[in-house]
């Protein structure tokens, strides 16, 4: 599991809700992980999902659109999506 992980379930929400990236805002809390582990196959810890989403914080991949500081709400910058979509198409 890395950092593309992460930024792929906005994507996986976008296309599934077909809306645009300002219109998805995702907590990475355990029904997150749970769901993310099901689909990958492995059990995944919540804090290891959220050191990868602090990475895609720092690389304004993702943003936080709060003042919470954890890990709710969180939405899926113009930078992340180039990362998702150039992960898609190679």
């Amino acid at each position: 599991m890395n950092e593309l992980d992460i930024l792929k379930i906005f994507y996986d929400e976008m296309r599934a809700k077909s809306v645009t990236r300002d219109a998805v805002f995702i907590s990475i809390d355990e029904a997150t992980v749970a769901a993310l582990s099901a689909k990958k196959g492995i059990a995944i810890p919540l804090e290891e999902a959220h050191r990868l989403t602090d990475i895609c914080i720092a690389n304004e991949w993702l943003e936080r659109t709060t003042i919470d500081p954890g890990y709710n709400y969180l939405s899926l910058t113009e930078a992340g999506l180039q990362i998702v979509l150039m992960s898609e198409y190679r």
